[in-house]
């Protein structure tokens, strides 16, 4: 898929949605952050935490979301 975008992976259709919209602003995050100076990346360990912690969510968002996609068909 060279050439056309990212690629996300999860355990369920939820968790895949979630990293794809995350990624997305988290890259936003990331380039404006390097705009204003050095950045310092989170430790692997850190890293892991926050995927056990707030990937747990993926619920809260998820169900967001889905709201916010019945209201639009209404």
């Amino acid at each position: 898929m060279c050439g056309h975008g990212s690629t996300m992976v999860g355990g369920s259709i939820k968790q895949a949605v979630y990293r794809a919209v995350y990624a997305e602003l988290n890259a936003r995050y990331q380039l404006q952050a390097m705009q204003l100076g050095e950045v310092t990346y989170l430790s692997e360990g850190e890293s892991r935490s926050c995927v056990a912690h707030i990937e747990a969510q993926v619920h809260r968002p998820w169900e967001m979301w889905l709201e916010q996609a019945h209201a639009r068909r209404r």
